[in-house]
């Protein structure tokens, strides 16, 4: 009988050994999800990733994959590539808490205060008052650079104006001659005509704001009623409800009311549930009118 060569003999071995090593390694490789948490141990968010992202390829139906990703993506402050991760592991899950943490600080980072305070309010968390104030601050700030560019505008409409005085005034001098009775008429008119559209520029500045605030003499009278009367701007947030009794309450802190003290109405001391709460929808709308013609007041946390 031939006998197999040695040559053959250690190849086959080899082959042998080879692919029982390969096995093994098949067996312990750590799967991309394991990586991903090791890099992202090692603050190495990008390579974290790569590795969440092929788990995603081949399990879309895991949430942590998601919602590990998301927190990596907000790490590197790629805060929309984050939200659309939450969203998703939301919609996998609906009641993550991982992942409607995760999207309540995207949706603040990129500014959408007012779907932070919605989703806030619905998982009520403790922080909704926080979202809340930077509602206020952004409203603000937007107030503040329109105002910015509505004085821009009218200091452009003043200096053309004046340019106008100026060429009337010029032409009409032309004409005058050296006739000095009518140059200083024509000088007397013109300047006088400078001043008054001077001071109607300046009123209007001042009708607008008295030290940072709006002139209450020139507030209609159905504005007046919402500046004297004492109220928290987080009414503005579309979130004002008020129940059978007639009384206005903001919502969150109601809600706040009845965990922490119990359910009952805190004036008239009557029995009062989240069910017996309604949206006072009037209010809204004339707060959110008030605001949009008075920005300042969003700053404020009292009127």
């Amino acid at each position: 009988r031939h006998k197999p060569s040695t040559t053959k003999v250690l190849v086959s071995s080899a082959a042998t050994v080879f692919h029982i090593h390969l096995r093994v390694f098949k067996r312990h490789k750590p799967n991309p999800s394991s990586l991903g948490n090791k890099y992202f141990a090692e603050h190495d968010y990008r390579n974290a990733i790569q590795e969440y992202s092929t788990a995603i390829i081949k399990d879309s139906t895991q949430v942590a994959y998601f919602t590990n990703r998301a927190l990596c993506y907000s790490k590197l402050e790629r805060y929309s590539e984050a939200i659309q991760d939450c969203r998703k592991a939301i919609e996998l899950d609906s009641h993550t808490v991982k992942g409607h943490y995760l999207l309540g600080n995207a949706l603040i980072e990129k500014k959408m205060f007012t779907e932070a305070y919605t989703l806030a309010m619905e998982q009520r968390v403790k922080y909704v008052g926080d979202i809340l104030q930077a509602l206020l601050v952004a409203r603000k700030k937007k107030w503040d650079e329109n105002e910015v560019a509505r004085i821009e505008r009218e200091s452009e409409v003043f200096k053309y104006v004046k340019g106008l005085v100026e060429k009337e005034r010029k032409e009409l001098l032309d004409e005058a001659g050296n006739d000095e009775e009518k140059v200083d008429d024509v000088n007397f008119i013109q300047d006088e005509r400078l001043t008054r559209i001077q001071k109607v520029f300046e009123q209007s500045k001042e009708n607008v704001m008295v030290g940072g605030h709006p002139n209450v003499a020139t507030v209609d009278e159905k504005y007046q009623m919402h500046i004297w009367t004492r109220f928290h701007l987080t009414l503005c947030t579309t979130r004002a409800l008020h129940q059978v009794d007639g009384i206005t309450y903001e919502r969150h802190s109601i809600e706040t009311h009845f965990e922490k003290i119990g359910e009952f109405d805190p004036l008239t001391r009557r029995p009062c549930t989240r069910k017996d709460l309604i949206p006072n929808l009037s209010l809204r709308e004339a707060i959110e009118e008030f605001l949009a013609e008075n920005g300042w007041a969003a700053g404020k946390h009292d009127i």
